[in-house]
């Protein structure tokens, strides 16, 4: 039979656990798991063109606004290139969360880690179609192709991570920006391919938006923010040169207005990575306001 003094231990601690059931919970960690292209990597380039992940992703700027509420707050990067259907049937890009596709891998880390995720992000489908676009032309067949492909895909994904992990799993499904509005800086015929793939981009970010709402996912469209639509107001890009805002958006916010050896490098920089953290941050309190997500809460 234990002491008095022991006895008093193990009373205190069975009212400790009584009175705070969360405290258990509260040591399982929270993660928040990113899937999708190099955007999702955080890819910059450095000063010879070579592009590599970085920590100042819209990946990172997002965790770091969770953290506050979720100080235990773990990230799961699967993302860093491929199509919408490389993430769904590829080769892993970080094999170190084991063999399979991108979605292969998302679904088997759901599943052994049962309602513990507070956040899934997806940015998928801008390597489908940017193929179609050239400096030289804009090949409207296969924009249609592609797009129907990313139309297709988007809702196997959200789909299938749901299953992995229930209904109210909180997905953001990201569309961002066009990094083609650089080539207005070289010519006329620049101009034309310019304005004609912001055409093409509005409609995959459309198709996008879309599909992810339809699938039950929350939509994150950067496109606004970076102005992909705006040829008003313009804007002095140099002593001698004025330029629409989309433009001066993509010269400032990306790399694709760089000079050699980095040249057109369609990353965003840091500052355009935080620009899709916030566009994905206001998708989150928007679906925690409306009730069109469950699980965890939002930060």
């Amino acid at each position: 039979m234990p002491t008095s003094a022991g006895m008093v231990a193990v009373l205190l601690a069975l009212g400790a656990s009584f009175a705070c059931p969360s405290l258990a919970r509260a040591a399982a960690p929270v993660y928040y798991l990113s899937l999708g292209d190099s955007l999702a990597s955080g890819a910059q380039p450095d000063r010879q063109g070579h592009d590599h992940a970085t920590s100042a992703g819209y990946v990172d700027v997002v965790a770091a606004r969770f953290r506050p509420s979720y100080p235990g707050l773990q990230v799961v990067k699967l993302g860093g290139s491929g199509t919408s259907q490389a993430l769904i049937g590829g080769a892993p890009v970080n094999p170190g969360y084991g063999p399979g596709s991108q979605l292969s891998q998302a679904r088997r880390f759901l599943g052994q880690h049962p309602g513990q995720t507070t956040l899934v992000t997806v940015n998928v489908g801008d390597n489908d179609v940017e193929g179609c676009i050239s400096p030289a032309r804009v090949d409207t067949a296969c924009v249609n192709r592609e797009l129907a492909t990313v139309a297709g895909n988007v809702p196997r994904i959200v789909g299938a991570l749901r299953q992995a992990d229930g209904n109210n799993l909180r997905i953001v499904g990201i569309a961002d920006y066009d990094q083609f509005w650089a080539l207005w800086l070289k010519g006329s015929r620049g101009r034309a391919i310019a304005q004609q793939s912001a055409a093409v981009v509005g409609r995959l970010n459309r198709t996008l938006d879309s599909a992810y709402t339809r699938a039950g996912a929350l939509a994150a469209d950067a496109g606004p923010a970076f102005a992909t639509q705006a040829l008003r107001p313009t804007v002095r890009l140099s002593s001698n040169l004025t330029v629409p805002l989309a433009v001066a958006r993509i010269c400032a916010w990306t790399w694709a207005c760089s000079a050699p050896p980095i040249g057109f490098d369609d990353h965003a920089n840091a500052a355009g990575y935080r620009a899709i953290a916030t566009t994905v941050m206001q998708a989150v309190h928007r679906g925690a306001s409306g009730n069109q997500t469950g699980g965890l809460p939002a930060p």
